[in-house]
């Protein structure tokens, strides 16, 4: 009996160590999806146009919350202003390799990704055909 209960603590604690955590500071590096077939990279098109973009990067806070943050970049205050207003009232949960983005107002409601970390990257994999982000840790 004893085993068994060391056995399922050692588990447990190996289960917390290894535990990934979105938490930090991450900037958008692609985000890859696939229309009629054809796969594209959204954010490598953003930054053709709005190169600014490439100085945005998202917070992922111990608070539950997820923010993006264009205060540094250089982009004009309108889109700075759209941009963060968007943002102002996501929250984020995990569950396992699972990442939910929702709503302060309704948490459990939103994208859902399935997520992994490797070194300074992070990837999301849209679990509803919302492409593929790869995040650099800053």
């Amino acid at each position: 009996m004893k085993k068994i209960i060391f056995f399922l603590v050692a588990m447990l604690a190996i289960n917390i160590c290894t535990a990934q955590s979105p938490v930090g500071k991450w900037k958008v590096v692609s985000h890859v999806s696939e229309f009629e077939g054809k796969k594209f990279d959204s954010h490598k098109a953003l930054l053709q146009q709005r190169p600014c973009v490439a100085k945005v990067f998202y917070e992922i806070n111990t608070d539950g919350t997820y923010r993006l943050n264009a205060a540094a970049s250089g982009c004009e205050d309108r889109y700075k202003k759209i941009q963060e207003k968007l943002h102002s009232e996501e929250v984020w949960n995990v569950k396992g390799n699972v990442i939910t983005i929702g709503n302060k107002k309704a948490p459990s409601v939103g994208q859902v990704y399935t997520f992994t970390i490797s070194g300074n990257k992070m990837t999301w994999v849209g679990a509803e055909g919302q492409g593929t982000i790869t995040y650099q840790k800053l």
